[in-house]
């Protein structure tokens, strides 16, 4: 199993170096949600008495195993679709270099997309200025492959392609509609560095409302340096953790326009630090809906630590739903 530690790293890197990050300009006009009574929709910290889990059932065609995230028990699919199809929006967790999490997204939204039109897909790994090219895409100008090539998919994301592209060529063939969930880089990058104070009159007018003030997310990302040794002053973290609360409620303010545009469902793809506990877009996209959103996600595990996995991710309330692929198909690196 890739350990938390590595996979605290990739989440590290990413901000560190200002990359797209995860956010979509919304013009919403930059106001703070900064106390508990302001945000009556953050989620409850993990239990203090974690689950157990039941012995693990590989179902249906065997790639995949899942756990309800609460409780610890073994689901079917078909416990998993019902609750699937019952969430407006859910938000489905990867690690950017793993095939079988990028083959599970893929999946769900060949399923989704059967129960009619109406199927939004938001990208974590667009920023919303590639939204053109994404409508080329949606209108059947150009396939996925060309579309990769419009948008510079090594620059703009940086993985591989390949991992990626049987969820645009499902999506697209099954007819959802592919939305772009980032921020300009230039945008968060002003954010983080001059603070909502500093920023021009456009750049303002760009940030969603900003949640700053929950210490259970802002513990969880201190603990992200901490656990990768990278120590800020505490000035600098202040500016990082902007940038992040900026990308989460910029993929969670886009997610709900679109449902009020006339989404029938919106199907959220982002990195697993991204949910965390439901703290990171969950609990952003339901402050705006006032609608519980569901979360999966899938773990990296080997056969030898897959118990020990498990029991972390139930400690920690990853997700509302565990996936776990069958290991022989997971690509450690």
């Amino acid at each position: 199993m890739r350990s938390r530690a590595q996979a605290l790293l990739v989440v590290v890197a990413v901000v560190v170096a200002g990359s797209a990050g995860c956010a979509t300009a919304g013009a919403t006009g930059g106001g703070v949600v900064a106390d508990a009574s302001a945000a009556p929709t953050r989620r409850p910290p993990p239990p203090t008495s974690p689950a157990t889990a039941a012995p693990l059932q590989f179902v249906g065609d065997g790639d995949y195993a899942y756990v309800d995230g609460v409780t610890g028990k073994a689901l079917s699919f078909d416990e998993v679709l019902v609750r699937l199809r019952a969430a407006k929006v859910l938000v489905v967790g990867e690690q950017h270099d793993q095939l079988t999490h990028h083959e599970l997204q893929r999946r769900i939204i060949e399923v989704l997309a059967g129960d009619g039109p109406g199927l939004v897909v938001g990208l974590e790994m667009m920023t919303w200025d590639k939204q053109p090219q994404l409508d080329r895409l949606n209108a059947g100008q150009i396939d996925a492959d060309a579309f990769a090539a419009a948008v510079d998919w090594k620059k703009s994301w940086g993985f591989d392609f390949g991992l990626y592209r049987g969820i645009f060529q499902t999506g697209h063939g099954v007819g959802a509609r592919f939305i772009a969930l980032n921020a300009p880089r230039a945008l968060v990058r002003a954010l983080r560095t001059e603070g909502l104070d500093g920023l021009s009159e456009a750049d303002a007018a760009q940030v969603p409302e900003l949640d700053l003030g929950d210490p259970l997310h802002r513990q969880w990302f201190e603990g992200i340096f901490r656990s990768a040794g990278h120590p800020l002053k505490a000035s600098e973290l202040d500016g990082f953790y902007r940038a992040q609360v900026l990308w989460d409620e910029s993929m969670a303010d886009r997610a709900v326009r679109a449902i009020n545009d006339g989404a029938r469902q919106v199907v959220v793809i982002a990195g697993a630090g991204h949910i965390a506990a439901g703290r990171g877009i969950p609990q952003r996209v339901e402050r705006r809906l006032g609608e519980r959103v569901l979360t999966v996600v899938p773990l990296s595990v080997s056969s030898s630590d897959v118990d020990e996995a498990i029991r972390s991710a139930l400690a920690a309330a990853e997700g509302d739903i565990l996936v776990i692929p069958r290991f022989e198909h997971e690509i450690v690196l």
